[in-house]
Order: C-alpha cells, then structure tokens, then sequence
C-alpha cells in the first residue's frame, strides 16, 4: 500500500508523465495500480473516490475511480474500481453542473477534513488507455461520462495537472469548509476557512 501525500507537498503540483510502455513493463504497471487500488480501498476517514498517482509520489498519469461510493454501496475487494491509463479529456458540456446548496461537497486524500463546492462540466467525454486482456498492452478507449462519474474524473485529472480542488475553489470564489468533529446530534461539525 501507497503513502499519500498531502497538501502543501510540492510533488502535488507537479504534472505528471505519460504511461509508456517502453519505459515501464505492462507487469509493473499492474503491480502499481494494484498498490493504488489497495491505497484507496483502505481509505476511511474520509472514504476516496478517486486516486492520482502523483498523490501517491507516482509521475504517471494514472488515476482510478470507484464510482459506485455515491450509492452507498459497502467497500471491499470486489468493489470496481476503474484505472485510467493517459487519461485526456477531449470535450465536455458548455453548462456546468448546478451546485445549490444540496450539491455534496468536494473534498481530497491529500487534504483531509476540507471540503468545498466546486462547479464542475455537466459531461466529459475522456480518452484514455486500460490494460488489454492480455496484460501486454494498452488499448486505448474513449467514454462520455456524466454526474457523480464526471466530476470524479476533472478531480483526478486536476491532479495530473498539478492543480488540487482548492485553486477551483479560489477561481469560482466559492466557499471552503473544514470539519471540526461531530455536534451534538452526531451530525459532521463544519466551519468556514478564510481564503
């Protein structure tokens, strides 16, 4: 299992690197995506939905997502979790998604207990490589995605590019939250952070 990284480490800024097989055997890559995968699975406090591989000091572009977690469904080893291998996104909406005070707050592995709204492209339509059937090589694929799936995937790909929620954050000058524990009732405790 991986060690991830936490804001402010600079290797979080950094973009990372396109998957080439020349450089890396088809066999590694599944060991590291492996390792993510299991990263992610042992997240709980806050649960992840995703995972970049520089949050985990990779330089590759590779992130996994587990759409799923929105439903509520229990976690465990044979939940799917997706790799995205040079993931690009090649078009998306003009409209973004609304964010009303109902919309679920956007948070990160690498900055626990903040959370924010961030507006997000409606769809996006990714070109990306998996590993192929034979475990030799890539095969490259393109998918529309929309709602939850869709916002997972610029989270990532933010990542990839250097740029965690926060910056969007700032840009849209929306507001940003840090848990501070449970009230009363149980019930997450929030405070707003000054930016």
């Amino acid at each position: 299992m991986y060690k991830i990284i936490r804001s402010p480490d600079n290797r979080l800024r950094e973009p990372a690197r396109g998957v080439d097989l020349q450089k890396i055997s088809p066999r590694e890559l599944r060991k590291i995506i492996a390792e993510m995968r299991e990263t992610l699975l042992n997240q709980h406090d806050p649960e992840g939905v995703g995972l970049a591989a520089n949050q985990v000091s990779l330089p590759y572009k590779i992130f996994l997502a587990r759409f799923g977690r929105k439903g509520g469904k229990k976690s465990g080893p044979e939940e799917e979790i997706r790799a995205f291998i040079n993931p690009e996104i090649i078009a998306h909406s003009e409209e973004l998604q609304d964010t009303n005070n109902k919309s679920p707050l956007e948070g990160c592995l690498s900055l626990p207990k903040y959370y924010g709204q961030v507006r997000r492209f409606k769809w996006v339509k990714v070109r990306y490589e998996r590993i192929a059937e034979s475990g030799e090589r890539l095969e490259r694929t393109e998918e529309q995605f929309t709602g939850f799936p869709a916002v997972i995937i610029q989270h990532e790909m933010d990542h990839l590019n250097g740029k965690i929620f926060v910056e969007r954050i700032l840009e849209q000058k929306s507001k940003l939250y840090k848990t501070t524990g449970k009230d009363k009732n149980g019930k997450e405790a929030w405070e707003e952070v000054e930016l």
